[in-house]
């Protein structure tokens, strides 16, 4: 990552940070609200409030607060990515070439088609040996 960035932000930046984290954890404390959940929800209004005010009237000074928002979400990240990737994988993308492979499908493989030469060609053994493409460059 980056290093020697300064933790000061520019006032665009601070405030559309503040705005919108600040707007995130206002539509978060009025999910809690709205599930009863009033302890949970007066802290996360307490910090939307001081986020929002924060991003309206001192934008340039939230540079430390983003960039610990920011090494949370990293943190974050390399925990969740690779269990949605293997989610995603495994859930999807396996079943999926299993079945393809039960109805005796083959994506790589063109049907020629009206005389269509087609994109995979088959090879013949007996014009070039193997070897002749073990050293092409």
């Amino acid at each position: 990552m980056a290093s020697g960035i300064s933790a000061r932000l520019s006032r665009s930046e601070g405030r559309r940070f503040g705005l919108t984290v600040g707007g995130a954890f206002l539509a978060l404390t009025a999910l809690l609200w709205w599930r009863d959940h009033m302890l949970i929800a007066a802290v996360t209004g307490a910090i939307a409030g001081l986020l929002l005010i924060a991003g309206l009237t001192i934008p340039s000074y939230l540079g430390p607060i983003e960039a610990a928002w920011m090494g949370l979400a990293r943190a974050v990240s390399k925990v969740t990515t690779p269990i949605v990737m293997g989610v995603v994988y495994y859930l999807v993308l396996t079943p999926v070439g299993l079945i393809m492979r039960l109805f005796g499908r083959n994506p790589l493989v063109k049907k020629q088609q009206d005389g269509e030469a087609g994109v995979w060609l088959t090879r013949d053994e007996s014009r070039r040996p193997r070897t002749d493409m073990e050293h092409q460059f």
